[in-house]
């Protein structure tokens, strides 16, 4: 399996690239399934996890499946996935993690063509483009926590224009796009948080979509029905609409919106999702995993009260269970994320499929003509594949040894030991590891390499090619080698953090603990150097972000401390350092910042609300000299139109800081 690191901040050059080798071992990384689809020509799956990364699993026409690589890009839980182009010309797909960063990725090469990072969350994205009426690679239909639905240009992730409603702005909870072949017509329709169902005109709309002017809906209807889950069109006949909610799932006819049928769920149970499989024929899953497929029988005529518009009575449909699938028994209750492929190439699988938290995949072969038992009761359908990350371990043998495997004289004493850290320093072929019961041990990488590559490695064990350093009594959680950031930081330094809000300095070359800092912040989550640029008394600081929502600023020289910034409500997710200002940024994971006055160790007046991080960190990415705009509630009106912010943030004495790239 392969590991790919992309969209890095900067290109990196053809001439100046490097390969890349990643050891695992023997445990997978922790994969925590957060979305799941199947790519347009049935050969990938794509996961999106809860850690940030994507993984790549091949799909045999057997529907076997194996893990082929891990995509790391995003630094939050990845929320949605989606097809980004045609994709028999172009096989890319795009992921947006809970942190408004969106990624555009090549499925076939892994690597990540485009990325983004917007003041916006999304949660479900669907591709759009019409080649006979626009130019250009199409569209991304967004929505998510904020009004209406985004428009985003498939190709360079940027906001093209928003499809917006005339009445009753609300933030849309799932959406579909309709391609009805009978009017020959594109539709948007979505459903808001509220439960109004709008429908908006697609490919009507380019033209007006291009030249920015306001798109409405054409109509809305209240579905009188909360947390919509899934809206799907019958393809197959156009008149039927499957609209799936958390406590039911109705039917409507899409002509003129009328309900036809409602089901409502069991006790304790909440439907996840649907689809629409043929005409008559549908699929609804539940949170838990379980998936249902019923036909629609016509009813006849209604038997409700007549109409009061005096119009004529509707036939109304009502659902017969034919078949349920199995799940595993012998595993504990995980959130499942679902989703169904129609139509397999060759040969034509229909298949109903899942991710879980804990990282399983498990896919079901739905029949082409699903039936019930003779005796009338639901038949079951059992498990085609079920596969985890952990599996395509075990199945490959990856590493025959662990890396603690190089020491001699200490195997017996090291072979439990779990690495919870750790830093490679290319300059010395070093390999720093930290471990669960504080100590630190250092190795020739190659050496690392060669033990866990190649067989029968005993020989390239030496007692003389590691080293020991013993002085945490707590769990390692962070390692940091300054030089290898900074070359104008002192070669021997090396900075451990550790579970229990102890900072040491070490002496990676005499072995000596140059000093020991006890911040009192809880767990060392990440170290971090400032830049260069940034000078305090001839020196340059180590930001320690820690769990109890703190960061701690330490000067290595002086061996003290520059700033304890505790008052954060939040945990702190990044940070930024300004030259100029000698100010620090917080970001937090509330999406609240903080501006820290470094020498006074002092808050500056202001708090950010919103989405406003991604926001401030693009525009200093852009250049803009701006070093600080102050914004009173006052002036909330005004910045929201000169700067583009939307209505829904709420700013409080707003400062923002540009031109301040560095940092986590």
């Amino acid at each position: 399996m392969t590991t790919e690191t992309s969209c890095q901040q900067g290109r990196v050059s053809m001439q100046s690239s490097l390969q890349a080798v990643v050891l695992w071992g023997k445990k997978a990384p922790q994969h925590s399934v957060t979305a799941i689809m199947i790519t347009d020509d049935q050969q990938t799956v794509v996961t999106g996890s809860h850690e940030g990364q994507l993984c790549l699993w091949t799909l045999s026409p057997e529907l076997k499946i194996s893990a082929k690589g891990l995509l790391f890009g995003h630094l939050a839980p990845v929320k949605c996935l989606a097809r980004a182009r045609d994709f028999s010309k172009q096989p890319y797909v795009v992921s947006a993690a809970e942190n408004g960063e969106m990624c555009i990725w090549d499925v076939t090469s892994g690597q990540c063509v485009e990325k983004s990072t917007l003041p916006y969350r999304h949660t479900a994205v669907c591709y759009y483009h019409c080649s006979s009426r626009m130019t250009g690679e199409g569209w991304l239909l967004c929505c998510g926590e904020y009004q209406d639905v985004l428009i985003i240009d498939a190709k360079t992730l940027a906001v093209v224009h928003t499809f917006t409603s005339s009445q009753s702005p609300d933030w849309v909870s799932c959406m579909s796009i309709v391609h009805s072949m009978r009017i020959q017509e594109d539709s948007l329709l979505a459903v808001s948080v509220a439960g109004e169902l709008k429908v908006w005109d697609l490919s009507s709309s380019i033209n007006s979509i291009q030249e920015k002017q306001d798109v409405f809906e054409k109509e809305s209807k209240w579905l009188d029905a909360l947390d919509c889950r899934t809206i799907r069109f019958c393809m197959y006949t156009e008149r039927l609409l499957l609209v799936v909610f958390s406590k039911c799932w109705k039917v409507y006819d899409y002509c003129d919106f009328s309900l036809l049928w409602t089901e409502a769920s069991g006790r304790g149970q909440f439907f996840a999702g649907g689809e629409v499989l043929s005409a008559h024929r549908v699929i609804i899953w539940t949170e838990d995993g379980h998936g249902s497929i019923y036909q629609l029988l016509n009813s006849g005529v209604s038997k409700s009260m007549h109409p009061a518009d005096g119009r004529t009575l509707k036939e109304t449909v009502y659902p017969h269970l034919l078949c349920s699938t199995s799940v595993q028994e012998d595993k504990q209750s995980y959130p499942y994320v679902m989703g169904y492929m129609n139509e397999r190439k060759d040969p034509f699988y229909k298949v109903l499929f899942s991710g879980e938290m804990s990282g399983r995949i498990t896919l079901w072969h739905i029949p082409d003509v699903p039936v019930s038992e003779f005796d009338g009761s639901p038949r079951e359908i059992p498990i085609t594949t079920s596969w985890t990350l952990q599996d395509s371990f075990d199945q490959h043998h990856m590493l025959s040894q662990n890396t603690t495997s190089c020491f001699s004289g200490f195997q017996d004493e090291m072979e439990t030991v779990v690495i919870t850290s750790s830093e490679y320093v290319p300059t010395l072929d070093k390999l720093i590891c930290g471990c669960e019961d504080g100590t630190i041990f250092i190795i020739q990488a190659l050496n690392a390499a060669k033990v866990g590559l190649l067989e029968g490695s005993s020989s390239l064990k030496d007692s003389h090619s590691h080293k020991i350093l013993k002085g945490h009594h707590h769990c390692v959680t962070s390692l940091l080698y300054p030089h290898g950031v900074s070359s104008k930081l002192d070669q021997s330094w090396m900075v451990s953090g550790d579970q229990d809000s102890c900072v040491i300095l070490w002496d990676i070359f005499t072995e000596e603990i140059l000093h020991k800092f006890f911040l009192e912040a809880g767990p060392v989550t990440s170290l971090l150097v400032s830049p260069e640029n940034y000078r305090l008394r001839s020196d340059q600081a180590i930001g320690c972000v820690c769990s109890h929502h703190a960061v701690v600023l330490l000067h290595l020289g002086e061996r003290r401390s520059l700033l304890s910034a505790r008052k954060h409500l939040f945990p702190v997710r990044r940070i930024r350092w300004h030259p100029l200002e000698n100010v620090l940024i917080v970001g937090c994971a509330d999406d609240s910042a903080y501006i820290w006055e470094i020498e006074t160790e002092l808050v500056l007046q202001f708090l950010l609300l919103g989405q406003v991080f991604p926001l401030v960190e693009s525009n200093w990415k852009s250049g803009m000299q701006d070093v600080l705009i102050s914004v009173s509630l006052g002036d909330k009106r005004r910045a929201q139109k000169e700067k583009g912010w939307p209505v829904s943030w709420t700013v409080v004495n707003l400062v923002v800081i540009r031109d301040m790239p560095y940092g986590l």
